[in-house]
């Protein structure tokens, strides 16, 4: 027991230092959080290895869990699209853009478009879907099996989200209302004009018409740009900026998903591809947020924000799998040892 009373404080303050790191609620609040479950960690043994301490994390985070093979935690596929903007912290600038956004009225709904998506491309591509029926928890007080780790599938399998998708079949299609884009007069004055130029026209026509969440996107994008170009002082407050215009730009493109057609197909699985063009400032907006929150090294939020984008727009143009391999590969997803056991995790000093 003496133990465990002197090493879990130490394990307990790095998990709390990367809940505040993600999600900016006070280093304090976040260690308070995990010494409420401190009994749940501590079944996973004395001294939490990389993984336990990654999946504690996951736990505080509230994100699905999905075993890959022994302590190790990722994603599980979305059974629904949830709102990631009811789920990430916000500013005021963002609870403002949605007050904004809903009070304009013409949001209109999401509607059926074209042809079911039919993944099926993905098989002849090579890919293999999961077996869910094989997964499911239907002998839960089962005694557990023994399982050779070499019999294990890869633990960091970047691109599982397609045996996923490949296994969730046909869906439906939707596109989103068309008051999320900015005119196309709007649009080439925004191509002529210097970047200082550009962002004070585009807070014009957010408030000129709320419910353009294009206007968003292009403001956060202004300010990625600027992340880009400066030192790394100026980089952290630009990063900032883009945050809060991204998460602006998500939420009121997600007003109209907040409370899906019930009934209809929409609330089991839509499809938002970027081919249609009023579902771009939604995709764009969560690639976006999910890019910074990888450069201000808050993995576990870009993953599960890249997960939620592959969700809805399995067709990836705008290439968020690959983003996620790069979240995966900087968070130092926990590999397997040779003995089977998961190795080391991401470092002390990693989100800090």
């Amino acid at each position: 027991m003496s133990h465990t009373r002197r090493t879990s404080p130490t394990h307990f303050s790095r998990i709390a230092r990367r809940l505040d790191y993600e999600t900016g609620m006070g280093y304090q609040k976040a260690l308070s959080a995990v010494q409420d479950k401190a009994d749940q960690f501590m079944q996973q043994g004395p001294r939490l290895d990389g993984a336990g301490c990654d999946m504690a994390l996951r736990m505080l985070l509230r994100q699905d869990l999905e075993f890959w093979g022994p302590g190790i935690g990722a994603h599980m596929w979305p059974q629904i699209y949830h709102p990631v903007s009811m789920t990430l912290l916000h500013s005021g600038l963002c609870q403002e853009a949605i007050d904004a956004a809903e009070r304009a009225r013409d949001q209109g709904q999401p509607e059926p478009c074209g042809s079911e998506y039919d993944p099926s491309y993905l098989a002849a591509a090579g890919v293999d879907p999961l077996d869910y029926e094989g997964t499911a928890d239907d002998h839960w007080d089962d005694e557990p099996e023994e399982i050779d780790p070499a019999l294990l599938e890869a633990i960091d399998e970047p691109d599982r989200w397609k045996r996923h998708v490949l296994a969730q079949g046909v869906r439906a299609r939707f596109r989103l209302p068309a008051a999320h884009l900015l005119p196309p007069a709007a649009r080439q004055e925004l191509l002529g004009l210097a970047p200082g130029e550009s962002a004070v026209r585009l807070e014009q026509l957010i408030v000129e018409r709320p419910a353009a969440a294009e206007a968003y996107v292009w403001r956060a994008d202004l300010a990625l740009a600027d992340a880009r170009e400066h030192g790394s002082g100026r980089k952290r407050g630009a990063l900032m900026e883009a945050r809060r215009w991204y998460e602006c730009g998500l939420a009121v493109a997600e007003v109209p998903l907040h409370f899906p057609m019930y009934g209809g197909s929409f609330d089991t699985g839509p499809v938002l591809l970027w081919r249609e063009e009023s579902n771009r400032p939604l995709l764009r907006s969560l690639y976006g947020l999910a890019l910074v929150a990888h450069r201000q090294k808050r993995w576990n939020t870009a993953e599960m924000i890249l997960m939620r984008l592959l969700y809805l727009d399995p067709d990836d143009e705008q290439q968020a799998g690959t983003l996620l391999k790069e979240v995966r590969a900087a968070a130092g997803i926990v590999q397997p040892g040779e003995d089977g056991r998961g190795g080391s995790g991401r470092g002390e000093g990693a989100g800090a």
